[in-house]
């Protein structure tokens, strides 16, 4: 599947900054589940590339000078492959018992590690049928109905699983915590989920977990939708939680509360004028 990534962040101010300075990870990289194309990140001021300690593509933004209004876009084409045919191998900066390490976001406290342990037995039958039984269990325990948008507060893992509900950040988040509870490194990854669909390939901005499974290696598993290790995710950012892989963070010199507007838009985009002109030959 080959999707065109159409990606538009963009903060407001009700007075005017004389300096904002942004992190933005919005560059997908070429992997064993994904070939980019092209991708191309827009926005103003001095926009400087770089790669972070998980190994992200990155860029540090800095405007100067008087603004009301900072519009930062991400637009460009990748090519998702079929799960278990790598197009290019992962360059992976740490080893995977890095993702084994707690964070505030992911602590666990005695409910997580008594309703991960109800896994534990069939975890170690079965690696891989262990963590689809988890994603199961987690996706019954908590209600997808959450909103986890960039403009909402971000929850642990435990106070998703107090509240029965959350969105694929906070659902994501349980998993990695559960994970770690049971010895099994795993990481927190944002990106696009899409569908395989000529009419409307888009849905929005997402977030999933990867478990690191010996002889096998880092495995998708995507609560919100049921999903594990599926053709349907453009990966951008990988870290031990939600802040290390947040689009757009910064801050700013004065202006007041801001306010913020997300669209983004994906489709279909295999080459459909090559292929009525190779029809019509």
């Amino acid at each position: 599947m080959r999707v065109a990534i159409d990606h538009e962040t963009i903060y407001r101010y009700p007075a005017e900054s004389g300096y904002s300075i942004q992190y933005l990870r919005l560059s997908p990289i070429s992997g064993t589940s994904q070939r980019v194309l092209s991708w191309k990140v827009k926005a103003p001021g001095n926009l400087r590339p770089w790669i972070d300690g998980f190994g992200n593509a990155a860029h540090v933004l800095v405007v100067e000078g008087p603004h009301r209004e900072v519009r930062v876009k991400a637009v460009g084409e990748v090519e998702i492959a079929d799960v278990g045919k790598p197009l290019l191998a992962d360059a992976d900066p740490h080893l995977p018992e890095l993702f084994l390490r707690w964070t505030r976001l992911t602590a666990p406290d005695d409910r997580i590690i008594r309703f991960a342990g109800g896994f534990r037995p069939a975890l170690a039958t079965n690696a891989r049928k262990g963590l689809d039984s988890l994603l199961a269990g987690i996706r019954q325990s908590i209600d997808g109905e959450g909103d986890s948008g960039p403009d909402q507060p971000v929850v642990t893992a435990s106070q998703a699983l107090d509240r029965h509900k959350g969105g694929s950040r906070d659902q994501s988040h349980l998993f990695v915590s559960c994970c770690r509870s049971l010895g099994v490194p795993a990481r927190y990854v944002s990106g696009y989920l899409c569908q395989d669909s000529t009419e409307d390939a888009g849905l929005s901005t997402h977030a999933w977990a990867e478990a690191w499974v010996e002889g096998a290696g880092w495995l998708r598993y995507d609560v919100a939708n049921r999903m594990s290790n599926a053709k349907a995710h453009v990966r951008v950012a990988v870290g031990l939680d939600y802040l290390d892989t947040v689009p757009v963070r910064g801050l700013r010199r004065g202006a007041g509360n801001e306010t913020l507007a997300v669209e983004t838009t994906i489709t279909d985009a295999r080459p459909i004028k090559v292929q009525q002109q190779q029809q019509q030959q």
